[in-house]
């Protein structure tokens, strides 16, 4: 198996438990979009869901050489920034509801992992010759993987709708926790 296939399957383990995280836990169970004490929580979570369908098409996609690969490292060290930014602020989004349960702390450490594997399987497949900056251009007439077009461009149209249905979310205003918990 070669390494893009690889960093592929560890993206893949990544996006089963970032759903069960994100849309068990946090959209349906606690409805953090929905709860003021969680506001600041689901925003990094909506700048994350953001950046992540732009991060993979820049990353994974072979068509982009030198500056726009440079781009889509510099949207996964973003996305790295944020989640430290999300880690200070659970502790007080979660407050009220009790803290993290283990589970979900065994499935952000997971995440952070599996997302450290994939991104450094994926940079690590690129030739060199795509990290040359004067190299820098995006090959149009470039014929992507099979993997890249029936796996990665669909992981990137769910991640742009996931966006957009996080800012969605956003901007749902309740003050009543009684009537978020019966939503």
């Amino acid at each position: 198996m070669d390494l893009k296939t690889l960093s592929c399957l560890f993206l893949l383990i990544y996006l089963v438990i970032a759903v069960i995280d994100g849309f068990y836990f946090h959209i349906y169970k606690y409805k953090l979009y929905a709860r003021e004490d969680s506001k600041k929580e689901h925003f990094l979570h909506t700048l994350n869901a953001i950046l992540f369908p732009w991060s993979i098409f820049f990353v994974f996609c072979d068509k982009f050489k030198g500056l726009f690969l440079y781009f889509g490292i510099f949207l996964l060290i973003l996305s790295l920034i944020i989640e430290f930014f999300d880690l200070y602020e659970e502790l007080k989004s979660r407050k009220s509801l009790g803290g993290l349960t283990s589970n979900e702390y065994a499935m952000h450490f997971s995440l952070s992992a599996l997302r450290a594997t994939y991104s450094t399987l994926i940079l690590v497949s690129r030739p060199t010759s795509d990290w040359i900056i004067s190299n820098s251009h995006i090959n149009y007439n470039y014929n992507e993987s099979l993997l890249v077009t029936y796996f990665i461009y669909p992981v990137i149209t769910v991640g742009i709708f996931t966006a957009i249905f996080h800012v969605i979310l956003f901007f749902i205003k309740t003050d009543n926790v009684k009537e978020i918990e019966n939503l």
